[in-house]
């Protein structure tokens, strides 16, 4: 449970209001359970699904929604963002106003982070970490690699580092830094999924937000898509604040926008990505990942003359030794052009089947510092280098 969530929640309930709980899922009754342990007294559940097995739980009675009398507070228990956002629509168009209505967060997810004062950053990022990592998140002097990650990703923000984030402001600079055929074709850049005229894309291109991660949509043949669909994903994922996810919070600078570039052909499938980790200008370690973003992905690391190093960082280790790559020293070389002036920044490269070096993205905080290296010695040596 998310202690500031409940905390909030228990300084609303008083003695004279009559008290709601809605959704009765494993949330509900969690929080159900805490609040009577702590003395305060549930008048029954709000729950949309009528054909529930059990009609009570606890003696509480489960109701579809309804408003009660006006002293009375409404506690929403969804895990679901898009559904809890449709539960709290569905409240107010009951005529609920919005004061009467609690949020519980269960977990940390984006809506918890957006709706969170800044000030308490700090204090969450701590008990995140501890409870990540087992130990304390020094914040003034942080030592190891995920914890300088998860102190930068909140307190470092600045507009370089936005703007090379930005999936589609990037091209630019690294167009300027190192020549635009290192750079994949652009069809075209849009502020919302209706301005796109999908005739003049050819037929296999993929889609994304400049503004996120993982926010791709890969279109092998346009003659067989749902155009309408692809549409409203795109316009929902503009309304992220990616930021919030992690709390990588300079994605949250990044003014959304949807990009189309050029498919390529076997990416995730069976060409690797190299993402080389730089530390202070300098090329140090290079992240060989196979099958990236998939469920049976694996990842090893290399060193710059590519002997296969004995630690792994939130992907299982790949244990069969990568062939290395054709271009390795031209990546290397370019890496060190494009991080110079930073002291830590992870490039990213495809090296595809006909030859080309292409540039993937800049990150500046890979897994927002919450993954642990195994063995996690290494998160003190890669510390060591920032």
């Amino acid at each position: 449970m998310v202690e500031r969530s409940l905390k909030n929640i228990a300084k609303k309930i008083t003695d004279n209001k009559k008290v709601v709980i809605v959704g009765c899922g494993y949330a509900g009754k969690e929080l159900y359970k805490y609040l009577k342990l702590m003395g305060k007294n549930i008048s029954c559940f709000f729950d949309n699904n009528q054909g529930l097995k059990e009609k009570t739980y606890d003696g509480k009675e489960i109701f579809k929604p309804y408003k009660l009398e006006e002293d009375s507070l409404y506690i929403i228990t969804i895990a679901d963002s898009l559904i809890r956002k449709e539960i709290l629509k569905q409240l107010l168009g009951l005529g609920i106003s919005e004061s009467q209505i609690e949020i519980y967060y269960m977990s940390r997810d984006n809506d918890f982070w957006s709706q969170l004062d800044s000030k308490y950053y700090g204090e969450e990022l701590k008990q995140v970490y501890l409870e990540g990592f087992g130990w304390d998140l020094d914040i003034e002097n942080p030592k190891t690699y995920n914890e300088k990650v998860c102190v930068d990703k909140v307190y470092d923000i600045n507009q370089k580092k936005i703007q090379l984030t930005d999936k589609y402001l990037v091209k630019d600079w690294v167009k300027e830094k190192i020549g635009k055929k290192y750079v994949t074709k652009l069809y075209g850049v849009w502020d919302n999924a209706e301005e796109i005229d999908f005739e003049v894309l050819p037929n296999s291109f993929v889609l994304k937000t400049n503004h996120a991660s993982g926010c791709n949509i890969v279109v092998k043949d346009k003659n067989t898509i749902d155009r309408e669909k692809i549409c409203k994903q795109l316009n929902d994922w503009l309304k992220i604040k990616y930021g919030f996810n992690f709390l990588e919070l300079h994605y949250n600078y990044i003014e959304p926008k949807i990009i189309c570039e050029e498919y390529l052909e076997g990416v995730a499938d069976n060409i690797y990505d190299y993402n080389i980790y730089c530390f202070q200008g300098e090329p140090k370690y290079i992240w060989c990942i196979k099958g990236s973003h998939k469920p049976e992905c694996k990842a090893s690391f290399y060193d710059t003359e590519w002997n296969k190093l004995p630690f792994s960082y939130g992907y299982p280790e790949d244990e069969e030794l990568a062939p290395k790559p054709k271009q390795l020293a031209e990546m290397l070389e370019l890496s060190k052009i494009l991080c110079e002036g930073f002291k830590h920044v992870r490039v990213d490269w495809y090296n595809m089947p006909d030859g080309r070096v292409l540039f993937g993205e800049m990150t500046f905080t890979t897994w927002g510092g919450t993954m642990k290296f195994v063995p996690d010695e290494y998160d003190k040596i890669w510390g060591d280098l920032i």
